[in-house]
């Protein structure tokens, strides 16, 4: 009973920090784009550029400093929103509903000033982008999203394997900033293409979901790999075994996962059998259906 309750408050408390993390990256992601970024003019990437651009066409009569662009972006991501819920799954709806849900708080509550604190232009765009990055990173760590290209990327990743969220991403921003470029002068996208860069560097800094490793697991108990089937959506490779010196049978399963599914695996396994054998090779390349997943 004790062992039990024990278990269940870790759980409770993984998700407390969890949440926690997204509201704190939704706050630092905020800081970046209403204290650094939109002070300079300049856009960034994904969905919250799309909607400080049309909010660029309101705000000229209702005034620079106002923050309707974080309703515009939570009007977009609505249906995206509805994409995860459907198309992916609930847990990662609900984190992401947290993570556009901070974002969107901050970005109203938080007062862009008229003017950058910070003179240089280049330096102000490469902190900016830096906090940006260190926002949304924070939120991914912690398995949810601030929508927008994140949703649609992990959707379309799970149906087509050659692609990835940061495809998605890349080719999303293509085209956001070549209309930025049809309304503002040439070295708006400029510096704004430097935020989304020094973004994306500092995000791969924080969160390597791309990074890819081999489990395998070794176990006399039954059950665990329909556990780790229905509790992260990793496909499992089992076959018989016996070990040598004692000539007892066992079970050996093999799972392709991602960097910091490792300690949610673990949890698994502990819960189960903490007494199995657990291989853990980082830094594997796979190649076919392999689901990479935020």
């Amino acid at each position: 009973m004790d062992k039990g309750r024990h278990m269940r408050d870790n759980v409770v408390e993984n998700v407390f920090f969890k949440c926690f993390l997204i509201v704190l990256g939704g706050f630092i992601y905020s800081v970046g784009v209403n204290i650094f970024v939109r002070p300079l003019g300049l856009y960034n990437g994904g969905v919250v550029g799309l909607a400080q651009l049309i909010a660029y066409f309101f705000e000229r009569s209702l005034g620079k400093t106002t923050n309707i662009y974080a309703v515009v972006y939570v009007i977009f991501n609505i249906p995206l929103l509805v994409l995860a819920f459907r198309g992916i799954n609930r847990r990662f709806f609900v984190r992401t509903l947290l993570g556009v849900g901070s974002v969107a708080l901050f970005g109203m509550i938080l007062k862009t000033p008229e003017h950058s604190f910070i003179e240089n232009i280049l330096t102000a765009s490469i902190i900016g982008g830096m906090i940006t990055g260190l926002g949304t990173g924070l939120i991914l760590f912690a398995g949810g999203s601030s929508g927008g290209t994140d949703i649609i990327g992990v959707f379309v990743s799970k149906r087509r394997p050659n692609a990835s969220v940061g495809k998605i991403a890349l080719l999303f921003n293509m085209v956001l900033y070549s209309v930025i470029l049809f309304v503002n002068d040439p070295e708006v996208v400029i510096y704004s293409i430097i935020v989304m860069v020094a973004s994306s560097l500092t995000l791969d800094r924080i969160h390597y979901q791309n990074i890819a490793a081999r489990c395998m697991i070794f176990t006399k108990m039954d059950g665990l790999d329909k556990r780790i089937m229905e509790e992260t959506y990793r496909g499992v490779t089992e076959w018989e075994g016996k070990g040598a010196y004692t000539g007892q049978g066992e079970h050996i399963l093999v799972s392709c996962i991602n960097k910091y599914e490792e300690r949610e695996f673990m949890e698994i396994v502990n819960s189960l059998d903490p007494h199995a054998f657990v291989i853990i090779d980082e830094n594997i390349k796979v190649k076919g259906n392999f689901l990479k997943k935020l």
